[in-house]
């Protein structure tokens, strides 16, 4: 899943240019990721320049993003003269994309999910990136836990994160105030989050905890939960990936949901919410704690008025293992390339997408430009590189920050120890949707028993995933 942006138009197309691309979800979350579309590879222009075509560009409906889009694009030419830009408007669609993967005639460059690299790695469809990426700025400096969704068994790397996001705990400080829990303290464990949600429903009435359950997102944070009860929702199996959530972790999961619901009454009695729908009535103040990234304080302040400062962000609670979800978007290559295109479009994906990242004053400038315009600015996220290089650039992001960064903390404070478990990769949209039965199922009906509801979720997935492997 990626999460959505809750940002202007134009505002959002001038913080994309300047590399913080949105991201988000089917449901919660889920990126709005361009690729596909145009022209087959171009090798050489006219003027014997290598010529690439990339995905990304805003349409004409959004012309202060579209210009601001090819103000980068000069920008790039004019520091590397030897290459020419193509840039499309295409954008990502999830019916469409297998279709115009299997004609070739995606852009040099684009993006999709960090789902999808790799399906693509195994059927030959995306380039090996290894040594260009070395070659980049801080190339050798990548956190490899971002760089894993995209390297296979032999350690060969065939993609670059553009936006990664990891699911934690987004609570409410003042309701935990208001229920005598320290809101500098947020559940470390399942255990302590149910504790936390039950205390929290007897002592102010709220809701101590509310779960997504529509559109793919109750899947999706069902298998996030799996990851850090130690399971996975796949496992590869005869040379194919078949489903492995009835292995005991996701039962587990689902489990406590139906205790929290049924027996301590801590989830109020509203069950059918999506990303939107959820995030609304926790900047209402109706719900206490949900599961969520650092983004979603974007939608809590600029679209649903939620105050600043009861904003809390802590990381996934543990149920053994201290691990949880890594989605996103990352850049791959047609495997068409030749060498000098290669070599151009990682120059450009790290020009366009990366900059900010490692570059205190283009991380300075973005933040800026982002606080100027209005809108969240500055919201912690995971680094893309390690301490030495992520943390100056961070620090100047902080400097023009608008949010309350203190709130995220707990959240900051654990990244360096959290395991990423990327999504699902087979199918997972689909076992996202056979699996919101399964939530929706254990908060609706008391007597729905989670291993049998986990098997219907199995029978249905079963052909999605035959489908996707064939």
């Amino acid at each position: 899943m990626t999460e959505p942006v809750h940002r202007s138009a134009d505002s959002r197309t001038r913080s994309r240019r300047r590399g913080l691309a949105a991201l988000g979800t089917a449901a919660l979350l889920v990126v709005s990721l361009t690729a596909c579309g145009g022209g087959a590879v171009s090798g050489k222009s006219a003027d014997g320049r290598t010529e690439i075509t990339v995905s990304g560009m805003p349409p004409t409906t959004l012309p202060a993003g579209r210009k601001d889009f090819l103000a980068q694009v000069k920008a790039f030419e004019k520091a590397n003269p030897d290459i020419r830009i193509k840039p499309t408007d295409a954008l990502w669609d999830a019916k469409t994309f297998p279709a115009r993967l299997a004609s070739g005639q995606l852009e040099t460059v684009f993006r999709v999910p960090l789902t999808y690299p790799p399906e693509m790695i195994e059927r030959h469809q995306i380039a090996d990136l290894s040594k260009e990426i070395e070659a980049l700025p801080h190339g050798a400096e990548f956190d490899k836990r971002l760089l894993a969704p995209a390297t296979d068994s032999d350690g060969k790397v065939y993609g670059i994160p553009t936006e990664v996001y990891s699911v934690g705990l987004v609570y409410n400080r003042e309701l935990f105030s208001r229920a005598g829990l320290d809101p500098d303290k947020p559940p470390a464990t399942w255990d302590e989050l149910r504790t936390a949600a039950r205390t929290i429903t007897d002592r102010t009435g709220v809701a101590g905890f509310g779960m997504h359950t529509t559109d793919n997102t109750g899947g999706w944070m069902l298998t996030t939960m799996t990851y850090s009860y130690g399971g996975r929702m796949e496992k590869e199996s005869g040379g194919k990936q078949v489903t492995a959530f009835r292995e005991g972790p996701t039962g587990k999961a689902l489990g406590l949901l139906k205790a929290m619901r049924w027996t301590d009454g801590s989830m109020g009695k509203q069950h059918l919410r999506g990303t939107d729908d959820l995030t609304r009535d926790f900047a209402g103040g109706k719900v206490a704690m949900l599961l969520g990234p650092p983004s979603t304080y974007g939608a809590y302040v600029s679209k649903f008025h939620g105050r600043p400062d009861a904003y809390g962000q802590a990381p996934l609670p543990s149920g053994g293992e201290k691990a949880t979800l890594l989605g996103g978007g990352v850049a791959v290559v047609s495997p068409k390339a030749d060498a000098a295109q290669r070599t151009a479009a990682a120059k450009w994906i790290d020009f366009f997408h990366l900059r900010t990242k490692y570059d205190p004053a283009q991380a300075a400038e973005r933040t800026a430009q982002v606080a100027a315009d209005k809108n969240p600015a500055g919201i912690p996220g995971l680094p893309f590189y390690d301490a030495k290089v992520s943390g100056p650039a961070a620090a100047a992001e902080r400097e023009h920050s608008n949010v309350p960064l203190k709130n995220f903390d707990p959240y900051v404070n654990s990244l360096g120890t959290t395991e990423y478990v990327v999504e699902p990769p087979v199918a997972a949209q689909e076992l996202y949707a056979a699996l919101d039965s399964a939530v929706q199922a254990v908060l609706t009906r008391e007597s729905a028993d989670p291993a049998a509801e986990l098997e219907k979720a199995d029978r249905r997935i079963g052909p999605a995933l035959d489908r996707s492997q064939r």
